[in-house]
């Protein structure tokens, strides 16, 4: 099958809603094609950061909405523990507040429910040889291989494209955010620095 894929990525603090739009449609028109022909839209479920999440489903959604089309909802750490080609990693993401979200996988099936853990009491098993992700480089695990991933479109298309992933309807349409907090308080910043 010939591919191509055609992706952008911004590289933005504020302003991720007022560019993603026309940068969509930038890449529509390089590809020829219009939205009327996708067969759906995938989305980034997360976890990741809230307002990235947020603005990116409700994008699709609306898209999604308009063009009566289904939205296909992929964990980002199954998209890193695909792109890492490994048999079995541990996938490793920065959720700030020195935590990571991270999960175990096998054959590119998740062994353990994504959880939130401290970086510092990190739970990797010992048969584990890689870790991958966002901030792998910045933990310390002797033995033990670290690569440095961020998710990118054509992977969540190929892994979409390998099957598992159920498309919902627009409306239907949800995140996956792990934790509800997305800074400490002055208290607790100034309690983990005493504890």
């Amino acid at each position: 099958m010939d591919e191509r894929f055609f992706s952008a990525t911004l590289s933005v603090v504020n302003g991720h809603s007022e560019e993603t739009l026309p940068l969509i449609q930038r890449l529509l028109a390089d590809s020829g094609i219009g939205l009327a022909e996708l067969d759906g839209i995938i989305y980034g479920q997360g976890p990741g950061a809230f307002t990235g999440l947020r603005i990116g489903c409700g994008i699709a959604q609306g898209l999604a909405l308009a063009h009566d089309l289904p939205l296909i909802p992929v964990p980002t750490l199954d998209v890193i523990a695909f792109q890492s080609g490994a048999p079995v990693v541990q996938v490793v993401m920065d959720a700030r507040m020195n935590e990571v979200y991270t999960a175990s996988y096998r054959d590119g099936v998740a062994q353990t429910p994504i959880t939130l853990q401290s970086r510092a009491a990190l739970s990797v098993p010992a048969d584990i040889p890689l870790l991958a992700g966002d901030c792998a480089q910045e933990l310390n695990y002797p033995g033990k291989t670290m690569c440095e991933l961020r998710p990118d479109a054509a992977s969540y298309i190929r892994l979409v494209r390998r099957g598992g992933y159920a498309a919902v309807a627009p409306e239907a349409a949800g995140l996956l955010y792990i934790r509800d907090k997305v800074a400490l308080t002055a208290a607790e910043q100034q309690a983990r620095k005493h504890g």
